[in-house]
């Protein structure tokens, strides 16, 4: 009974890991790699996207106006903070590379908030923000949120 167990333990604890690092996937008719969720869970994924896009809008409203308190800011609220509310069920779904650009997106909105309150120029802050974009598009030429297993 004992080996039974361990077992379906073993089986369990693969099959999670294996599923945490693939996520829940499938080819698009586009090509694009598909993230299959829940309806609730891509309207969570679509709104941390938005707020992404608006701290990014608040950072160049911020540059236009001279404004680093602004900038600062508009970073903060993109940072790692923002990433907690995701259930455990959603980071399941969600494929291990598509994580690691999440998080590292909200990991360099971290940084950038703290280096603009340390001196950093506008320059420093324009070359840091096509950084981020160039990681933003990336994620969006190679994944797209899906609701239906045929899109």
């Amino acid at each position: 009974m004992k080996k039974m167990a361990v077992a379906l333990w073993v089986v369990t604890v693969s099959a999670f890991v294996f599923y945490s690092v693939r996520g829940n996937l499938s080819i698009s008719a586009d090509e694009h790699y598909a993230i299959q969720l829940d309806a609730e869970e891509k309207d969570f994924v679509l709104a941390e996207m938005k707020s992404l896009l608006l701290s990014i809008n608040g950072i160049l409203k911020g540059l236009h106006e001279d404004d680093m308190i602004a900038i600062s800011k508009a970073a903060k609220s993109a940072d790692m903070g923002m990433a907690v509310n995701a259930s455990p069920l959603l980071m399941v779904k969600l494929p291990l590379e598509f994580k690691m650009l999440g998080m590292g997106l909200h990991k360099d909105f971290d940084k950038l908030s703290a280096d603009t309150q340390a001196g950093i120029n506008k320059d420093q802050i324009i070359h840091r923000l096509s950084e981020l974009t160039s990681k933003y598009v990336s994620c969006h030429q190679v994944y797209r949120l899906s609701t239906d297993l045929k899109d």
